[in-house]
């Protein structure tokens, strides 16, 4: 038996294909795929700390994974339809 793939109805019962947040989505998307990367490159550092320090930490990989972020995205746009 074979299924068939067909997308999700919106609110008003249309069938378009659009996604719901698309934008937001693929941002979320490109942080999880930066994050575990700067994750696992401070992995060591991070086993190593104590509190002060992992809380240091945390705040270099946040600012990275934004710069990182903002450069892998710039080329999505908020206004394309998804």
């Amino acid at each position: 038996m074979t299924r068939l793939l067909t997308p999700f109805p919106n609110d008003a019962g249309a069938r378009d294909g659009f996604v719901v947040d698309g934008y937001a989505r693929a941002i979320e998307g490109v942080t999880a795929e930066i994050r575990s990367e700067i994750e696992h490159r401070y992995a060591d550092q991070w086993n190593k700390s104590g509190f002060i320090k992992r809380w240091f930490l945390k705040r270099r990989m946040n600012n990275e994974t934004a710069a990182l972020v903002a450069e892998r995205s710039k080329h999505i746009s908020p206004d394309a339809c998804y």
